[in-house]
Parts: structure tokens; sequence; C-alpha cells
């Protein structure tokens, strides 16, 4: 089962270009498509969802270490969607052709690496607390 991000419920709608953000997934068992929506937050939810609708290649132009590192210890196949719009239709006619680029190792890399540049990271402790003793502080910079 194939699954890629949508921007709308469409059956024609562009591939969204955030993984985790996808308000729509599209399913496609080869010969029927569905659209689905996505009631989750995170990529690792996002994952564990495309795991119980039996998805096992994964067509993205984003993704973040988490949601794949998930999908690699599932034995995912990963497809790139392209860097322009490209919609529902054109994933298909990919996939029916055969002509869908597979993701290598290393670009798969390089789109963690760009993902983490630009999304706010989910993984970060904080070292400051939480207390109220600043309740009533102001900081002011002025440039």
């Amino acid at each position: 089962m194939y699954a890629f991000p949508l921007k709308t419920a469409k059956e024609n709608s562009a591939v969204a270009p955030s993984f985790c953000k996808a308000k729509y997934f599209a399913f496609y068992d080869g010969e029927n498509l569905n659209i689905k929506r996505n009631e989750n937050t995170c990529g690792r939810s996002v994952m564990q969802w495309l795991l119980e609708n039996n998805v096992k290649k994964l067509i993205i132009k984003d993704i973040g270490r988490n949601p794949y590192k998930l999908a690699q210890k599932n034995n995912f196949e990963f497809y790139y969607a392209g860097d322009n719009r490209v919609e529902t239709t054109e994933i298909l006619n990919k996939i029916k052709t055969s002509t869908l680029e597979k993701l290598s190792e290393q670009k798969l890399q390089e789109i963690i690496e760009n993902h983490n540049g630009t999304h706010h990271s989910h993984e970060h402790k904080h070292s400051h607390n939480h207390n109220n003793s600043n309740k009533n502080k102001n900081s002011f910079i002025f440039v």
C-alpha cells in the first residue's frame, strides 16, 4: 500500500509539502485510491496510523527524523514526490508506470536535515524552571 500527504480531500489534490502537518493522506493499493483525514498531530502518530493502514510505501516531499526512524524500523520504502507542485493523478501515473523516484539513503538524510533546519524540533530540553518567581518581572530589549 502506498500513502502520500495531501493538501485537500479532493481526488486531484496537490501533494502536501509537510508530512506530519498534512490534513489528508491518499492511500493507494494499486487499484483503489482512498483519501482519509489525518487526525494526528505529530510525525510518530502519523507513522503509527499509516502502519495500522498497512502502508509500506511512502511518497514524500519532507519528513522529520522521528517518523523516518519509525518508518525505517518497519521497512518502509520511500519515494520522492518532487520539488514542484505535484497532483494526485501525476503520482498515480508514476506508480502505474514505475517512474517514481525511489529515495536513496543519502537523499533521505538531506531531506531530514533540511526538515530539521526549517521546522521546530520536538527534541529539546528546558534548562530553565517554570516556577512563578519571575511572574511580575518584564524583560525589554531596546535596539
